[in-house]
């Protein structure tokens, strides 16, 4: 009788059994195929098949891992991501592996449109799906779904709101790199869905899927890994924290692996200035066709877009930092993290055409050509082939060789070359919490000719501090932290390829700018230093983000005294051409006037380097705009500051001159009859007398006091 009460309380009692079981033990991926059924109008109907999109089995089965806490997925659109991640992680979820879940999609329409599209369709297809669902009305509205084991499913997008306050076990983000890079405010939102699932520990779980959104800002970025992504935020930076997986094919010809990277550079076609210059002209579709097969990188192999399934199937994920040999042999030391990242390129996903990839990109190269519109280019780029797009005129201002390029083996630290003139170093003043003075120090030769000898931060003063270590250094506060540079590079020597010679630094030039009181304490050093004698070697500036054009290098004015008359020269500089000429120089791949001499940089092939990458990587922090003002676009910048300071100092000097090495002065002789080239016995007299001599005037009684 249905309608007896004790019938009815028993199907309630009832109802709830399935949230006691435990959960089945089977891959995420199973879990999906065996009951995620797939059934779209004027589409393709049936369950979910792994072996159509073999690629995301691994991202999907990792969705239960309990050393990750999350998963994330790059790849073009139209991959089989958004289904597998997300209606399918949900399906497995409710009937395998219950727990709370929210799935965020970038607008509340596009979380009405995934709601009634796909979950709701799932729900209707699916028939275990269907029958976990709640009976209650209130079970099933447009952005929650309740089952009868308990579990509620969020559709939601995001807001501050909507990412606070309630904890879930499952938390999943579609298309994130079309979200805010803040939200509302209060952080990312990859972030603040972490944060959703802290209470679960190693139980919870974060997925986030995108195609890449966000443009490169940097065109002269080189990865320093295998797998590393250009370094733009959303879903590549956080697939950069992750442990960076590639999708890798093998040939079906060599038995060669090699990765299917994103892009198109497996189609090896012509070059993008050529095609530019083509596009107008060409038969796109007939081109399109002819290039739609991979050259393998190993061989030269041409592999057919009809064996594509078939390497996918057989295609595995590698982390950075392994490789995979013809024997199908895995070594190298993986990439840990506790993200599990995943690039895919558009040449491997399953529903990109090869011929289509081509042509989208022919096409968008001739509507840039007629139009100089970029925006067809971007798509493709984005959206087809899985990739970050480089605008054409930040790509235009990349440099096709640099420092990193040519590395000069014979450079020594502290060591100057036979060729050397004179010495010149900078010093600029970093503050707040992390407060050090970094300088660098060049040895000029003719035409100004530079090598790099040393590069250093000084972080302690010789204030005492804890126990028995010195005070950390800061030059906001402490005037005296500021008379370390008068030891360190004002009247500083470096060797010299001479017997027993060493040579003075002819001139430092040190930044004024920075938090408050950095100026003052600046002023007041350069004081202390012509009491000594010594303010003829330090060259004070102040330099300023120009938004204008001027026709001038360095200017002087003077500073610091009391009603306008002021007592301290200070040099402003103007960055702008300054930066032109420091990269004019870094550009030279020959040695002469304005050529930089940099040593090999530190790393695997070099584990005994003195210098690190980071210091080449800040020459190219900036980039020169349209407008033809340099742009800053990497956290620090300090080796290209530092340099621009030593042209200026050098322009101080005279040295861009043609006249001056006609007839140099004394100090700026070769190292043989050098006036500034001393013994080490002098170095240490001349030091000694110096630092002897008192830092402040000496007060005289008045006459008039009698």
């Amino acid at each position: 009788m249905p309608d007896d009460p004790f019938v009815l309380a028993l199907h309630d009692v009832c109802s709830a059994w399935p949230a006691l079981l435990p959960p089945n033990r089977v891959p995420v991926s199973q879990g999906v195929a065996d009951n995620l059924k797939i059934a779209r109008p004027g589409g393709a109907s049936g369950y979910w098949d792994p072996s159509e999109t073999p690629y995301m089995v691994l991202p999907t089965d990792l969705l239960a891992s309990r050393v990750h806490s999350a998963v994330c997925f790059v790849g073009p659109a139209q991959t089989g991501k958004t289904v597998a991640l997300g209606e399918g992680w949900m399906t497995h979820a409710v009937l395998n592996d219950p727990g709370d879940m929210a799935i965020f999609q970038m607008t509340q329409e596009k979380a009405r449109e995934y709601s009634r599209q796909r979950i709701d369709r799932a729900l209707r297809n699916s028939p275990a799906l269907r029958a976990a669902m709640g009976v209650a009305s209130r079970d099933d509205n447009l952005h929650d779904k309740q089952f009868r084991n308990g579990m509620l499913v969020r559709i939601a997008w995001p807001t501050v709101t909507n990412m606070s306050s309630t904890s879930y076990r499952y938390v999943f983000g579609t298309d994130y790199d079309r979200w805010d890079d803040n939200i509302d405010g209060e952080g990312d939102g990859f972030s603040l869905m972490l944060k959703r699932t802290t209470t679960f520990l190693s139980r919870g779980m974060v997925a986030v899927e995108s195609s890449p959104g966000r443009p490169v800002t940097d065109p002269n970025w080189r990865p320093a890994t295998p797998h590393e992504a250009p370094p733009v935020k959303g879903i590549l930076g956080i697939y950069n924290r992750s442990d960076r997986r590639r999708w890798y094919w093998q040939c079906p010809h060599c038995a060669s692996w090699f990765e299917a990277a994103p892009g198109l550079s497996l189609f090896k076609l012509p070059s993008e200035d050529q095609l530019i210059e083509d596009a107008r002209t060409i038969d796109i579709d007939a081109f399109a066709r002819q290039y739609a097969r991979v050259v393998c990188p190993a061989e030269g192999c041409l592999i057919e877009s009809a064996e594509r399934g078939k390497m996918n199937r057989g295609g595995r994920w590698l982390q950075d930092g392994l490789t995979i040999d013809s024997r199908n042999r895995v070594s190298g030391t993986p990439l840990s993290s506790s993200i599990a990242g995943f690039w895919l390129g558009g040449v491997a996903a399953a529903y990109v055409n090869w011929e289509t990839l081509i042509r989208k990109q022919l096409q968008g190269l001739l509507e840039y050509s007629m139009t100089g519109s970029e925006l067809p280019l971007q798509t493709t780029a984005n959206t087809d082939q899985g990739i970050p797009y480089t605008s054409k005129h930040l790509a235009g201002s990349a440099n096709d060789e640099g420092p990193a390029d040519r590395p000069d083996d014979e450079v020594q630290r502290y060591i100057v070359p036979p060729w050397t003139r004179f010495v010149v170093a900078s010093v600029d003043v970093q503050g707040g919490r992390n407060a050090r003075f970094v300088y660098q120090v060049h040895a000029i030769g003719e035409y100004m000719e530079q090598q790099l000898i040393d590069r250093t931060e000084i972080r302690e003063s010789k204030r005492e501090g804890m126990g028995t270590e010195f005070a950390p250094i800061d030059p906001a506060k402490y005037a005296e932290d500021w008379d370390i540079l008068t030891e360190r590079l004002v009247l500083a020597t470096y060797r010299t390829p001479l017997d027993d010679r060493e040579i003075k630094v002819k001139l430092t030039v040190v930044d004024t700018g920075g938090e408050e009181g950095v100026t003052q304490k600046a002023y007041a050093w350069w004081r202390r230093l012509r009491l000594k004698g010594l303010a003829s070697r330090v060259m004070l500036t102040k330099g300023g983000a120009m938004r204008t054009k001027v026709d001038w290098h360095v200017r002087e004015s003077m500073v610091g005294g009391l009603q306008g008359e002021g007592d301290v020269p200070l040099h402003h500089l103007n960055p702008n051409l300054l930066k032109d000429e420091v990269h004019a120089g870094l550009s030279r791949r020959e040695p002469g006037p304005g050529f930089y001499h940099f040593p090999r940089v530190k790393g695997p092939k070099n584990p005994n380097g003195w210098l690190p990458q980071s210091f080449i990587d800040e020459y190219y922090a900036e980039v020169r705009n349209a407008d033809g003002v340099w742009e800053q676009i990497r956290a620090r910048n300090e080796s290209l500051d530092l340099s621009c300071m030593i042209r200026a100092g050098c322009l101080k000097l005279g040295a861009d001159k043609a006249r001056f090495w006609l007839t140099p002065p004394s100090w700026a002789r070769p190292l043989e009859t050098n006036s500034d080239v001393v013994t080490s016995e002098q170095r240490r007299e001349i030091k000694a007398e110096v630092l002897a001599r008192p830092a402040e005037r000496a007060v005289r009684r008045s006459a008039y006091l009698g």
